[in-house]
């Protein structure tokens, strides 16, 4: 008969202290504190010394408590959130790292947070390669030949040659990164950030946009 006590009593052990465990890091997964013996911030940011963590100095156009993927780091376990029109630089806890497409910490590890739009790869020197970040890992992508990436722009550019004008709209973008034209294959759509303007580009004469290569090469429509 005692074994089916003490079982009972274990289940119920484990499950309020596991239960309460997930859900104290479920709350708190937005609350990790930068540490202590890391205090520089990138430029543009402070260290506040009041909630220990990293602010911008300028006030910026963002929703109130909206968390969502810095800007202005590459590191996986961080994130941003807004307060009070002043971004906040947080990490996620030990052994997590922050999803970007979820705005969630998650348990794991991963090499980069996922993008949709193409950029530099890191300690790479080769002007015609990018990467791209597919299921938390770096993919290098080559630009075609005679053609090199340009990491303001985040595409893949003639050598030598201009930049496409482009068209501001009067849409905002739900994501970031490069989208074809579907009515005309030498346009292609930037979207720099969530929430800022589209702007709208073409490819000069006798090129056209590559949903692959993610830059204007040589083509017809």
């Amino acid at each position: 008969m005692e074994s089916p006590i003490l079982f009972t009593l274990l289940m119920v052990f484990l499950y309020f202290h596991l239960g309460k465990g997930l859900h104290t890091f479920e709350k708190n997964s937005y609350q990790y504190r930068l540490d202590e013996n890391n205090k520089s911030c990138p430029d543009g940011y402070y260290f506040n010394e009041t909630i220990k963590t990293c602010v911008s100095t300028n006030i910026t156009n963002c929703t109130n408590l909206e968390v969502a993927k810095c800007p202005i780091t590459t590191a996986v376990d961080e994130y941003c959130m807004c307060k009070n029109m002043y971004i906040q630089i947080w990490n996620c806890p030990e052994g997590t790292y922050f999803d970007a497409n979820r705005l969630i910490c998650r348990i794991g590890t991963v090499e980069c947070q996922e993008e949709y739009e193409p950029f530099a790869c890191p300690n790479e020197t080769s002007t015609d390669v990018f990467c791209l970040c597919i299921d938390g890992e770096f993919h290098s992508n080559n630009c075609p030949n005679g053609y090199t990436f340009n990491t303001e722009q985040k595409l893949c550019l003639k050598s030598g040659s201009e930049l496409p004008d482009s068209e501001p709209s009067s849409e905002k973008c739900q994501r970031y990164g490069l989208f074809g034209d579907p009515t005309d294959c030498t346009g292609y759509y930037h979207c720099r950030e969530k929430g800022s303007e589209i702007q709208y580009s073409r490819c000069s004469g006798g090129t056209i946009f590559s949903l692959t290569s993610f830059g204007c090469v040589t083509g017809s429509c």
